[in-house]
């Protein structure tokens, strides 16, 4: 009996994306999709591909993560957004692979992300994007932190290396979408701040954005992209700003929310049901 593959997908209302996302995983034995609070056609797109879907409630990335990993019964996962691709030679990059036998417990893939069309390669770090990532493992082999963003990646076990082939991930149309996944990302990680009531201060978030947008520009070679490059360097720099003032708005109506007296409930209702 060969090495099982398990493609891993969690989607949330993302019906747009993930019939081209299936298409690309008929390589692997099983799919399993997680659908969160899916309202939209991700479950009838998932089952006519034959995949497995677990529903339900999951508002931590990594409560999502671990629902699929539970249905997997796969040797290795491979673990796929919605909105990424996976070409035929990297699927059979895959294979190939881990029919010779792996001398390790997960492999890290490069990502490409894409604007449109066209290709942009350099420049991304944090809640923006990841240019690698370790996406085809053992199971037990990565974990991930309980926060709605920035999960990260957790592994253990020994490294198998990279490989050459690329996942390619649709990041939107155009720069409005890429705007719009910024505000998103950024309200997602305020909350997390909120959740731990922690926002921070303002002075540490703009020394961080200082180092994230030397680390988006220079260090990642986004300058190599033009203006794109440099929108992802100022994203970078504000996103620590922006998830601060979020968190700290978030906190404020949370307070005032929870400070609102609660209306009596009306004589007749209490004891509803008592005859």
């Amino acid at each position: 009996m060969g090495v099982r593959i398990s493609a891993l997908v969690c989607v949330q209302n993302q019906d747009a994306e993930l019939a081209e996302c299936l298409r690309g995983l008929t390589f692997c034995d099983e799919i399993v999709v997680v659908a969160d609070r899916c309202v939209d056609r991700s479950l009838e797109i998932a089952r006519r591909a034959g995949a497995e879907v677990i529903t339900g409630i999951f508002p931590l990335e990594n409560q999502r993560k671990l629902a699929g990993l539970a249905a997997c019964t796969g040797d290795w996962v491979l673990e796929i957004e919605a909105d990424e691709r996976i070409d035929s030679a990297l699927a059979w990059e895959i294979r190939a692979t881990l029919k010779m036998g792996a001398r390790g417990d997960y492999f890290e893939i490069p990502i490409h992300n894409y604007l449109g069309d066209g290709a942009v390669r350099q420049g991304w770090i944090g809640g923006l994007g990841e240019m690698s990532a370790v996406r085809l493992y053992r199971p037990g082999a990565k974990q991930w932190q309980a926060r709605r963003k920035d999960a990260g990646q957790v592994v253990s076990g020994r490294s198998a290396g990279a490989l050459k082939g690329a996942i390619r991930r649709m990041r939107g149309r155009d720069v409005g979408d890429l705007v719009e996944s910024f505000n998103r990302s950024t309200a997602l990680r305020a909350e997390d701040l909120a959740d731990a009531c922690d926002p921070g201060r303002l002075a540490p978030a703009v020394v961080g954005g200082l180092g994230a947008f030397c680390k988006s520009y220079l260090v990642r070679a986004g300058w190599r992209e033009g203006g794109i490059g440099l929108l992802l360097a100022l994203l970078a720099a504000v996103y620590p700003v922006a998830s601060h003032l979020k968190a700290r708005e978030t906190l404020s109506a949370r307070l005032r929310a929870m400070a609102k007296p609660q209306p009596a409930y009306p004589r007749e209702v209490v004891g509803l049901g008592a005859r």
